[in-house]
């Protein structure tokens, strides 16, 4: 039985991290774990294999669509609609050896009053804890947050998202810290004193199981078994064109 710490933005727990510090970090080769590019020929049905060959397929919910995108075919989201890829041993993401996690998205509505989920990884099933990517209610902001041994830790955006235009986003973790990078550019980083629970759950595209999903497209979503430098961001936001 899962904690009931609740899952989403902790609104007044945790360290709050509206800029970040001015952390920087180095990696090594990239080690791409899982990649999903929605593209019509990797999707059977109502499941969208993993291009990168060791991951399991992403499973589409009733309502989620794949649809034209940029280049290619995209995932089309909004409300309740989701994709869930299925919690396995190479996607248990360890802060000791670092990750990431890096898509593409074009959002297609305003904020709407209330937290949207893009991307949401809890620590187990049935763990209200996680790992988490949100839109703020009131602005085109990012939250990103980690569930700690002391409770949760986020960082808040300073770019903006834009209605209607692709912005690529790399969520990266190791010991010394989460750094959110915005189209290739570090956008904030927030140390980290206290280790990372280790998200070891599903992870869910688009709704969450207590929060609606953003309105869009996502595309192109990767997971790394390493921490990205900037470098490595900064090639893969121009590989998408941003």
């Amino acid at each position: 039985m899962g904690t009931t710490v609740r899952s989403g933005p902790d609104l007044e727990g945790g360290a709050a991290h509206g800029h970040g510090c001015a952390h920087r970090h180095t990696g090594g080769d990239p080690v791409l774990i899982a990649h999903w590019t929605f593209d019509v020929g990797t999707v059977d049905g109502r499941r969208v294999a993993d291009t990168a060959g060791t991951g399991p397929a992403a499973e589409l919910g009733e309502t989620a669509e794949i649809v034209p995108g940029r280049a290619g075919e995209a995932l089309a989201l909004g409300g309740d609609r989701r994709a869930v890829i299925p919690a396995t041993p190479q996607l248990v993401l360890s802060q000791v050896f670092g990750f990431s996690v890096a898509f593409s998205v074009r959002i297609t509505e305003e904020p709407i009053g209330e937290w949207r989920s893009l991307v949401y990884k809890p620590v187990s099933e049935n763990d209200a804890r996680g790992l988490g990517l949100w839109l703020y209610p009131d602005a085109m902001r990012l939250r990103a947050q980690l569930f700690t041994v002391k409770g949760p830790d986020y960082a808040d955006s300073r770019t903006p998202l834009t209605v209607g235009e692709w912005t690529h986003i790399a969520f990266v973790v190791n010991t010394a810290g989460m750094f959110l990078y915005v189209n290739g550019g570090l956008d904030v980083a927030v140390p980290l004193e206290h280790a990372v629970v280790t998200p070891a759950g599903p992870i869910y595209l688009g709704s969450e199981p207590t929060k609606p999903g953003f309105g869009g497209l996502m595309d192109d979503l990767r997971v790394y078994a390493t921490a990205l430098d900037e470098e490595a961001v900064r090639a893969l936001a121009e590989d998408q064109g941003v």
